[in-house]
């Protein structure tokens, strides 16, 4: 940590707030995090206008199917943002039991016979719900994990001491990836997934992210066509390792939801369908839960071409690249 950090909401929310919060149990700091969301959509206007104007940008994809109305989704949306926030610091305690009684787990029976029988397992997440709570509970579940994306930052302890972990063969400071990484460096992360997946481990990727550059195939998103980076797919195809997409959710009560598709299997030509199917799969996660879509509601970076752009509606326009994402990729 920097001196200058103290100065900066991060810090005390991160280090102060959040760490205060969790000795309220789950059930009563959930609640906390639930009420300080809709405070803010109800007090700060700008707040407010950001997620109106977002649902209604995104209408037509979630269909209007929740009963309850606009304004409750939200509310809902605002307290989530909330959730959102507190990314899985609500879940550094040190009993693996607690933790997982907190999960309510579906789907997970397929990963683990993949693994058991040594095959390894591509685990494709998203920056839906609770992202990075989903992954904190895949270590908690025993799963061998290795994670090919940027550290995650602002992330509890126990998860940080699962990243600092440094087991030989496959070092989890080799895998993960950071701006401005070179070429080469980058083919030696892709060499060592492809060794773990083969050695029997899960790796890690998210498949949301929108890219311009090497290893990225047009797609489509809440309406919005742009390219996104599909390494997954291709590491799929040339490990022909099982393929599963993971979702996390935020439940009431401090809870959350870890949800494991069946498993897919890529061969070659299959990329670019892959990267569609995915994508429709996060849609309808998304339509289904547009609380829980905080980042692709509100972040720029899933957000409609900024005027001026040139944008086509015949091709997919050029992928803004997000703040806080994976290095370019060398084709593979």
């Amino acid at each position: 940590m920097k001196p200058r950090d103290v100065f900066t909401w991060k810090f005390w929310f991160y280090e102060a707030f959040l760490p205060a919060l969790r000795r309220l149990g789950p059930a009563r700091g959930d609640a906390v995090l639930d009420r300080l969301g809709r405070l803010a959509d109800r007090l700060w206007p700008p707040r407010r206008a950001a997620h109106t104007d977002a649902l209604a940008r995104a209408r037509d994809v979630l269909g209007g199917g929740d009963a309850r109305g606009p304004e409750a989704v939200r509310a809902d949306l605002a307290a989530n943002a909330m959730r959102f926030l507190s990314r899985d610091y609500p879940l550094d305690d040190p009993d693996d039991a607690a933790v997982l009684a907190r999960f309510d787990v579906r789907g997970d029976e397929a990963l683990r016979a993949a693994l058991a029988e040594g095959r390894g397992a591509i685990l494709v997440g998203s920056h839906l719900g609770a992202h990075i709570a989903a992954v904190h509970g895949l270590y908690r579940l025993g799963v061998p994990l290795r994670l090919l994306v940027q550290r995650p930052n602002h992330v509890s302890r126990a998860l940080n001491r699962r990243f600092n972990r440094d087991e030989p063969p496959h070092r989890q400071s080799e895998f993960f990836l950071r701006r401005g990484l070179a070429p080469g460096q980058a083919v030696e992360r892709l060499v060592r997934a492809r060794a773990a997946l083969r050695d029997g481990l899960a790796v890690y990727l998210t498949g949301d992210i929108p890219w311009s550059g090497s290893n990225s195939r047009p797609g489509r998103l809440l309406g919005q066509s742009r390219m996104f980076l599909s390494v997954w797919a291709d590491l799929a195809v040339l490990t022909r390792a099982p393929v599963f997409l993971l979702f996390g959710g935020h439940r009431p009560g401090g809870r959350y939801a870890l949800s494991i598709d069946p498993p897919w299997s890529l061969a070659p030509g299959d990329e670019a369908p892959a990267v569609t199917r995915y994508l429709a799969r996060l849609e309808a996660e998304i339509a289904a839960n547009p609380a829980d879509a905080v980042a692709h509601l509100l972040w720029p970076c899933y957000g409609p071409p900024r005027a001026g752009a040139g944008a086509s509606k015949a091709r997919p326009s050029p992928a803004p690249r997000p703040g806080r994402r994976v290095a370019p990729w060398p084709h593979l």
